[in-house]
């Protein structure tokens, strides 16, 4: 018989149980190091690409402002008697820009895994499926924009009669338009019982403060409107609200991309876009630092 010396006897064996479970383990701990640096890498190309969209955003609005006087774009171009989101006769804002970026991915956030031509087409009241053509379907891609103008003071909600339209503010009102808001990323709604976010962005965030530390109304915050402020839940339990951070929405690992009215960008977390506000529930808080409170005109 003839005999196998050990090289060859080693050459033609398969792996034991115990070899295969140890690579297995092997696998398993590179993926478990792995994958969230692949995420992490991948939420970054993503908030880049937000970042560079903001860019195209807050140039179609300076241009905007520079064919209309120096105004500030219209939050809404109102008519109808509904109210401000809920369709024409009205326009939004996204759609007042449009000409000027002439792409709507613009208005939409990469990480935001609902912000598709399919995901945003829906009835603003309804939530039904608005197909082409329809005379809303442009207009709630403009709604649920992921770009979240800051209404409240760049052109806060008035009413003409019985009419719900915008008072756009003049550029030159603003005294430090590097450290003003313009606009940020937000969300439509979310699940209360588990805070996910569903529905796309919104075209328009609230403000987390609308009065001064004497408790008197900053201007040109609208008489019209009560506003729905900040709702802060510090315990982070059930139900979840949409206004959490006034419809603003951190998709990047906790962090938001900002424009201000200089067309200038910055990533910050949501504590540093709350700075010299005391936030309160429904904006009962007072902006107690102007130097730091980056929503209003001063």
């Amino acid at each position: 018989m003839k005999v196998l010396n050990p090289r060859q006897h080693l050459s033609q064996r398969g792996f034991t149980l115990i070899e295969l479970l140890v690579v297995i383990a092997i696998i398993a701990i590179l993926a478990a190091i792995l994958f969230p640096v692949f995420a992490r890498a991948k939420s970054q190309a993503q908030k880049m690409s937000c970042m560079t969209r903001q860019n195209q955003n807050a140039k179609g609005i300076m241009m905007y402002t520079t064919d209309n006087e120096e105004s500030m774009v219209m939050a809404n171009l109102g008519g109808n008697s509904m109210g401000w989101g809920f369709g024409r006769p009205d326009y939004c804002w996204p759609e007042l820009v449009m000409p000027y970026v002439k792409n709507w991915t613009v208005f939409r956030c990469p990480s935001d895994p609902n912000a598709t031509d399919r995901g945003l087409a829906l009835d603003s009241v309804t939530e039904a499926p608005l197909p082409p053509g329809h005379p809303n379907y442009f207009y709630a891609w403009g709604a649920r924009s992921s770009v979240g103008l800051n209404m409240i003071f760049l052109s806060p909600w008035v009413l003409l009669g019985s009419n719900p339209t915008s008072q756009p503010t003049r550029t030159s009102r603003i005294e430090q338009a590097s450290r003003t808001i313009l606009f940020l990323e937000t969300l439509w709604d979310r699940v209360p019982s588990t805070g996910k976010p569903k529905g796309g962005g919104n075209w328009t965030v609230e403000a987390p403060c609308v009065r001064d530390s004497n408790n008197n109304s900053l201007v040109p915050t609208s008489p019209y409107y009560t506003y729905g402020g900040w709702r802060p839940n510090p315990n982070g339990t059930p139900p979840f609200s949409w206004l959490e951070f006034g419809g603003a929405w951190p998709w990047h690992y906790g962090m938001i991309n900002v424009a201000f009215c200089d067309g200038s960008s910055r990533t910050m977390s949501i504590r540093a876009i709350a700075e010299g506000c005391n936030v309160v529930t429904n904006a009962g808080g007072q902006a107690f630092d102007g130097d730091k409170y980056l929503w209003d005109l001063r």
